[in-house]
């Protein structure tokens, strides 16, 4: 059985991921409406990958 602040947690942690997801995925439209920007919104992408990553591991 999960506490109210496990759950909060596990709550937060969805939410920042989806956001993130989001995110990523809106660039990467960017990215293919915008040829001109891809090498910035390429670096943008790899950021959020890797908080993506940092998120998922606080998820441990």
């Amino acid at each position: 059985m999960s506490t109210e602040a496990e759950m909060g947690y596990e709550d937060a942690i969805r939410q920042v991921t989806k956001s993130l997801q989001r995110r990523r995925n809106a660039l990467m439209e960017t990215a293919e409406k915008d040829p001109t920007r891809a090498a910035f919104i390429a670096e943008r992408v790899e950021e959020i990958d890797h908080l993506l990553q940092i998120v998922e591991s606080l998820h441990r």
